[in-house]
């Protein structure tokens, strides 16, 4: 049984629709933990902000509170970094699995040009024989 050369390329420009929609996928995985790991660079940096300020601020303390008031300070700018940590690994997770499904959709591509190219070649070859055939066909019948 042969494959029918339209429905191989079908197949063919369907595959190539989905390593596109793959590719765009991956894009913005990336874009997303790109801008994850801004994130977490921000929330430290805001962290050293907050300890040269806290520096200052503990030379001038008078009583308990302000130093409870530095503490917090510090404990919530440790836990914002950590909440953007685990949220840059979660993109960058997506960002892997964006990537291996980007990967299988080339290999699904290339199998699929593949195809078509052997119907291609399957026709082109069949075409020749029977032109072959007809050219035979044609020289046999002049000879007689």
């Amino acid at each position: 049984m042969t494959i029918n050369p339209r429905t191989a390329r079908s197949v063919r420009d369907m595959r190539s629709k989905l390593r596109d929609l793959a590719a765009a996928e991956h894009g913005e995985a990336s874009a997303r933990t790109a801008t994850a790991a801004a994130h977490v660079a921000h929330h430290e940096q805001a962290l050293e902000d907050t300890l040269d300020e806290a520096e200052d601020t503990l030379t001038g303390i008078t009583n308990v509170y302000a130093l409870d008031d530095v503490a917090g300070m510090v404990a919530s700018q440790r836990h914002a970094i950590s909440e953007a940590a685990a949220a840059h690994a979660q993109a960058h997770e997506l960002a892997t699995h964006a990537e291996v499904r980007l990967r299988s959709r080339i290999r699904q591509l290339k199998t699929a040009e593949r195809v078509v190219e052997m119907v291609n070649d399957h026709r082109e070859q069949r075409e020749a024989r029977a032109e072959q055939g007809a050219h035979d066909d044609l020289v046999n019948a002049r000879r007689r």
